[in-house]
């Protein structure tokens, strides 16, 4: 086999920018991990268990922006993948995975660690090609050059995504000590078409028809122009912004951020919008999606750079194609219906502080996760990441919300909204910052990725906080689940395991808390650097249930 083709495919993927591959071990795969160990630009991270691998590069990715490389053998290694895969998918993050393969005719052969490994993620990456042979051949070679540009281009056109290419890799897998492998400058680097813009300035100028505009923040990344441009609105424009905890707009003057609270079960029409200008992807306030479902906008404007936009309150009208940011910069210029829609914002800005000031001064008599996550998200300083897991820990969190004046980024992984990898992305987004990292998690999701440390790459700025409850707790919230004889042993899943263990046998300092005495104590050491910790917080699952919905009926709006 002719291995110089390999080590070219590692030369074009660090000429095109990208600068860290995780690789989890195995023979067929040999090439592949040699070529990205040696290269000097491309920082290797190596990790066993490839879910785990694949969470890690999903927040390598989130971080930095770029493709990260994973690399892994054949057989089951790449089925690992697919959690993160999807999740990468829908949350359009770039991967670029390479999974080495048996050669065609072995495939159902029953040879060993071999599957069929051709467009083995379907639907969730967004493209999938197989590399040609590795033989002495110039065309054959030309077209591998191709692919590696056309696969790292897809990644990052329009919505960002994973890209897999699966190589066929035929015996001898290692280099001998007589081979001279090199990584070439001259290796070709093909860069993508940009599509032309549609003249969408002329569909803006219709917003002078509308008296009520609401702006809705969806997950984004922290972006200073952007909470900028949001806040002139918002001060200047009168136009209400509503955001989610994972859009990271918490700064922005005026936001609107306890919807979730005021809006379950309202009737309340005035704060029905005319427009609807969405940014961003996901939103977690499922009373937010219900309410814009039912009292629809006359029009919604969808904003992102995506070929498609999804229709979540099945009133979509427009998509404009566009950056964020050059929208807003031509929204500021139009809107000019500053005097109404300054009744239509009141609105929403005087239900939200009367909210705000409800979750700060609501406290339950028990140990409850409420009290314990407003204690928690209040002691997280600024400078700081921030990464909530799925099911109650992201709920929590966005019910409380963040303080206005502190630089928290806000992670979590709601492209598929699963509890798995949540401790893996948190690594893999440390690894890539000097900011102390929080994740906030429960015990389920904890427990169910306790292969994220499993490898020699741990950063000292992991703080994990876990919130123990001894069981899925979110069952208990839902009416279905929670009145069944099952709900304990199949859907809560109770479990009586604590972090103790995993600490120890990684090296974690551990802080466990059963009392609001201790947890003020354990709080102390948070904000402290130098050496990675978990703070276990044990709580009850039936009184925090009860401590949180006493949140919603005790709410008084006038």
């Amino acid at each position: 086999m002719n291995i110089q083709p390999v080590f070219d495919l590692a030369q074009i993927c660090h000429l095109k920018g990208i600068k860290q591959a995780v690789i989890s071990p195995g023979s067929r795969n040999a090439a592949l991990t040699i070529a990205f160990a040696r290269h000097p630009e491309i920082e290797c991270f190596s990790v066993p268990d490839e879910r785990s691998a694949a969470f890690i590069a999903l927040g390598i990715s989130l971080k930095t922006n770029l493709p990260t490389v994973l690399v892994c053998t054949s057989g089951s290694a790449a089925l690992n993948y697919n959690p993160a895969v999807s999740e990468a998918y829908f949350n359009q993050v770039p991967l670029l995975i390479l999974s080495a393969d048996r050669p065609p005719e072995w495939i159902a052969q029953r040879d060993g660690q071999t599957i069929y490994q051709e467009q083995l993620f379907g639907r969730h990456v967004k493209q999938s090609f197989v590399y040609p042979s590795l033989e002495e051949n110039e065309k054959g070679i030309k077209h591998g050059h191709e692919i590696i540009n056309e696969a790292i281009n897809t990644c990052l056109d329009a919505e960002m995504g994973p890209v897999h290419i699966n190589l066929p890799f035929r015996e001898p897998f290692y280099p001998t000590s007589e081979q001279s492998l090199v990584f070439s400058k001259q290796l070709p680097v093909i860069e993508s078409e940009k599509p032309i813009a549609k003249n969408w300035q002329l569909e803006l100028n219709k917003i002078s028809n509308f008296d009520r505009v609401l702006i809705l923040v969806g997950q984004t990344k922290r972006n200073d122009k952007l909470l900028g441009l949001l806040s002139l609105l918002s001060k200047e424009n009168n136009i209400p912004v509503v955001a989610d905890i994972i859009s990271n707009v918490h700064e922005v003057e005026g936001v609107v951020s306890s919807q979730d609270v005021f809006l379950k079960n309202s009737k309340n029409n005035d704060l029905q919008p005319d427009l609807l200008i969405t940014l961003g992807m996901s939103v977690i306030s499922k009373n937010l999606k219900l309410f814009l479902r039912k009292y629809k906008p006359k029009t919604h404007w969808h904003v992102r750079k995506e070929t498609q936009a999804p229709d979540t309150y099945l009133s979509l009208s427009n998509h404009f194609a566009v950056g964020e940011i050059e929208f807003l910069q031509e929204l500021k210029k139009l809107h000019s219906n500053k005097i109404i829609q300054s009744d239509f914002q009141s609105f929403w800005q005087q239900i939200n502080i009367k909210t705000n000031q409800h979750i700060e001064q609501f406290s339950s008599d028990e140990f409850s996760d409420f009290n314990c996550y407003k204690k928690v998200l209040r002691a997280i300083p600024s400078g700081s990441d921030l990464h909530l897991a799925n099911s109650m820990a992201v709920r929590y969190s966005n019910v409380i919300g963040l303080n206005k004046d502190k630089d928290v980024e806000v992670y979590g992984n709601r492209g598929t909204s699963g509890i798995d990898g949540s401790n893996s992305t948190a690594v893999g987004t440390a690894l890539m910052t000097n900011r102390s990292t929080f994740l906030l998690t429960g015990d389920m999701a904890f427990l169910y990725d306790r292969n994220a440390f499993w490898h020699n790459h741990l950063p000292e700025h992991l703080n994990i906080v876990i919130f123990n409850n001894h069981g899925g707790g979110i069952f208990r919230m839902i009416d279905g689940p929670s009145s069944q004889p099952e709900l304990e042993e199949y859907f809560e899943t109770r479990q009586i395991r604590d972090a103790s263990h995993v600490a120890k046998e990684f090296d974690f300092e551990y802080y466990p808390c059963t009392t609001s005495a201790e947890l003020d104590q354990s709080l102390s050491h948070l904000v402290k650097t130098g050496k990675r910790k978990i703070f276990e917080i044990f709580t009850n699952a039936e009184e925090s249930k009860t401590a949180y919905k006493q949140l919603f009926k005790t709410l008084m709006i006038d």
